[in-house]
């Protein structure tokens, strides 16, 4: 399945939420409707703002905006860059978890957050 392009996205968004749009926002001005249009591109630093006032996840639509302007290979780059660090042993344990999970990791809740504690200090030194 083929990735929306950032108009087909906002325009989804803006159908199903309908924002206020004030003439003072980026989302009122004459560039964003060229957004939406396809004629124009969304500038990554307005990017926050335009996710705030759709109320989608800034992440995604980073990386659909970051779509207008680089491909697959360049965008992996960047991720792989400027992700923070992780080392072999913190990216065994997260794939230990996505693997025991079925679908989409959910937030911690206290009981898993004590539990993977009480584990980590009996991994810990001796």
């Amino acid at each position: 399945m083929n990735k929306p392009s950032i108009g087909e996205f906002l325009n989804a968004r803006c159908l199903e939420l309908t924002p206020s749009i004030n003439a003072e926002s980026y989302i009122g001005s004459r560039h964003f409707a060229m957004v939406l249009s396809g004629e124009a591109k969304l500038p990554l630093d307005r990017v926050e703002e335009v996710a705030g006032r759709l109320r989608c996840n800034k992440h995604e639509l980073f990386r659909l905006a970051m779509h207008q302007f680089f491909d697959d290979v360049a965008i992996g780059l960047f991720e792989r860059m400027l992700a923070q660090p992780v080392s072999d042993e913190e990216q065994m344990w997260l794939n230990e978890i996505r693997s025991a999970n079925y679908g989409p990791v959910s937030a911690p809740s206290g009981t898993s957050k004590r539990l993977l504690r009480a584990l980590a200090k009996a991994q810990g030194p001796t």
